[in-house]
């Protein structure tokens, strides 16, 4: 896997231009670099071709022909439109059912073709254990930098709350463990008129020292400073696990203009106040 990091001391980053949503084909696409914009009606269709499935049934009348075993008996091919009814046929595949706790907001463990960028699934840093703190694990993201202020990270990696705002990856820990990588993922561009509309657009400005703060439910500030700023692939779990030594936070969106690599922002915890 590619794994790229960059120094952020003394860089300057430019402001990025919009990348498309890939799940949303009314948002602009951009062109071949992230300082390039499209017309709308390309972006409408480079997405089209992105997300439509063309999905069919087996055709009865083109059954494989029958064909003889080893011993020179005839079998003939036996497909699933010869033993199921048609009701089953129209039924949708079975739904994943997440392993991280049973009746979790968790439908998944891992979004892909967003501008949020793939969540590959990771050891959950918790498993069998409580991971304490509040009840209500919903964090509030403010980042002064990007004019973000106190923005749900939901507890979860639905894709239904990635579209209202950002999410915590419900497998990595929580800012009031030690040790842990807090890890939250948002959209580059998003949905207008939800909390995503842009959420992590200017997230590659941040810089060395810039101020990262989550807020959990009952209070709590957690204080974070920018330390590193890297492209990862989208199978890449490393930095989604702790670091020993020290709790960190994670900030994940997609990377331009094509949204195959993630881009990843970390800070370390430097203050924790009631």
């Amino acid at each position: 896997m590619n794994l790229f990091r960059f120094s952020l001391r003394g860089a300057i980053f430019a402001p990025l231009l919009f990348a498309a949503l890939v799940a949303c084909a009314t948002q602009p696409q951009l062109g071949t670099t992230e300082h390039t914009a499209v017309g709308h009606e390309k972006a409408a269709s480079a997405v089209a071709e992105q997300t439509v499935r063309q999905e069919s049934k087996p055709d009865k009348e083109t059954h494989e022909p029958a064909k003889q075993n080893a011993d020179g008996k005839t079998v003939k091919a036996v497909l699933p439109e010869d033993i199921l009814s048609e009701k089953d046929l129209d039924k949708p595949p079975p739904r994943y059912e997440d392993w991280f706790e049973e009746g979790s907001d968790t439908e998944g463990t891992q979004i892909s073709d967003t501008t949020a960028g793939a969540i590959p699934a990771v050891k959950p840093f918790n498993f069998g254990r409580d991971p304490g703190g509040p009840d209500d694990k919903t964090l509030y993201l403010t980042v002064p930098e990007l004019g973000l202020e106190h923005v749900a990270a939901y507890n979860s990696v639905s894709e239904e709350k990635l579209k209202k705002s950002t999410v915590h990856i419900p497998a990595t820990g929580f800012p009031w463990q030690k040790g842990a990588n807090t890890y939250i993922a948002g959209h580059r561009l998003g949905y207008e008129g939800t909390n995503s509309y842009l959420v992590f657009y200017y997230l590659d400005q941040l810089g060395e020292g810039d101020e990262i703060l989550l807020e959990d439910s009952k209070g709590t500030t957690y204080t974070y400073r920018v330390t590193d700023q890297l492209v990862v692939d989208p199978d890449n779990v490393e930095v989604m696990e702790p670091e020993e030594g020290t709790s960190i936070v994670s900030l994940q969106t997609c990377t331009l203009p094509d949204y195959k690599q993630r881009l990843i922002v970390q800070g370390e915890l430097v203050d924790e106040s009631a």
